[in-house]
């Protein structure tokens, strides 16, 4: 479970994350969830993605990810996408993996309490 929220959103679910990158440390939206696939979902804006297959995850995974080293590529990075932790790479093993590579390489920003791995 996902939802959509502003600066004095007051916090209902447990992980935080400001994504869609403006520049200059600023992003264009920002979202709380009740899980890493609660945060993919809502950057993908699908709310049928928590409870997709594990395939149709991944693919959507892929394609988000293609789509930021893309972006990536434009701004003058070199962005590679993969199954494991590597520098300057989208990890798409699994939704945690996903944005928390996402979260290293500044694409999207987890609150202070998110960014600790469990």
């Amino acid at each position: 479970m996902y939802r959509r929220i502003n600066p004095t959103s007051r916090q209902e679910l447990p992980l935080r994350m400001l994504f869609q990158p403006t520049g200059e440390g600023l992003f264009y939206r920002a979202c709380e969830a009740d899980s890493f696939r609660g945060l993919v979902a809502a950057m993908l804006d699908e709310p049928d993605y928590e409870t997709s297959d594990a395939e149709t995850r991944l693919v959507s995974r892929l394609r988000l990810a293609d789509d930021i080293a893309l972006i990536a590529q434009v701004e003058g990075r070199k962005v590679t996408v993969r199954d494991s932790d590597q520098p300057e790479t989208i990890n798409v093993a699994s939704d945690e993996l996903f944005i928390r590579s996402l979260d290293r390489m500044g694409f999207v920003s987890l609150d202070s309490g998110s960014r600790q791995e469990k």
